[in-house]
């Protein structure tokens, strides 16, 4: 019997929690706390969920980022090695040794805000006198020059653009400009034969660059006059580039 009376009240206690429960407003209060509890969950599972895929993207980078040491680590060695052998042989010759230089320059700003092609440079080296070619992420991207006692760098695409460069594997020599848009190489020789994807690098016969910087593939040859004029696409489309690196020598 004291059972049966147990039983039973337990059942008249749960019987009264549920009904004040569900009833307002304890109602309101419940699933008020029900929400937080849900959102408290869901924010942690995001935390984690976010804290594991950024791990994972550090993870990927690394093993990009090793896979590309690999990749240039032979290069450089091969580029000392035939930086070391150029050089014994213009020593065998009494002439100078090769070892072009590179400044890390950053960008400041725009000339001015109607055109994307000339911007302010901070080169704490800068000489006056000098136009240096630049260079980003291996590329060609135009020159750098004096105006208004400040450095200036002036893109591929300008009008303002111009340096030396070969055409193909048989280095056909001309001279590219910036046309606005991209680039045109003029005063080809007309007995020469250019052909559409032949890549243009730089010649290094203008002191601005040294040889074989990659400027980019030629997409169009013409005559005109007594020479053949090339539109080149240039590799260099980096419209707000940060840096630049500049040739010194």
């Amino acid at each position: 019997m004291d059972k049966e009376r147990k039983y039973s009240l337990f059942l008249i206690i749960i019987g009264i929690i549920t009904l004040v429960l569900i009833s307002s407003p304890f109602q309101k209060y419940s699933l008020l706390f029900s929400n937080i509890i849900k959102s408290f969950v869901l924010k942690i599972d995001s935390e984690i969920k976010g804290t594991i895929k950024e791990h994972i993207n550090q993870k990927e980078q690394i093993i990009a980022l090793q896979k590309r040491v690999d990749e240039l680590e032979p290069k450089a060695s091969l580029s000392i090695a035939v930086s070391s052998r150029l050089n014994s042989l213009l020593s065998e010759y009494h002439l100078s040794n090769y070892s072009p230089r590179l400044h890390f320059v950053q960008v400041l700003s725009f000339a001015t805000l109607n055109d994307p092609n000339k911007l302010w440079i901070e080169f704490d080296k800068f000489d006056l006198n000098k136009t240096y070619g630049l260079i980003y992420r291996g590329y060609a991207a135009g020159i750098l020059k004096a105006k208004d006692n400040q450095p200036l760098a002036i893109l591929n695409a300008s009008l303002d653009t111009t340096y030396s460069v070969y055409i193909g594997e048989d280095k056909i020599i001309g001279v590219i400009f910036g046309n606005g848009e991209d680039m045109i190489i003029k005063y080809i020789p007309s007995y020469k034969d250019p052909k559409i994807g032949d890549e243009v690098i730089t010649s290094g016969n203008d002191n601005i660059f040294y040889e074989g910087i990659k400027v980019g593939v030629i997409t169009k040859v013409e005559i005109q006059d007594m020479y053949k004029i090339a539109k080149v696409t240039p590799y260099m489309q980096v419209k707000n580039p940060k840096f630049f690196y500049a040739v010194e020598d």
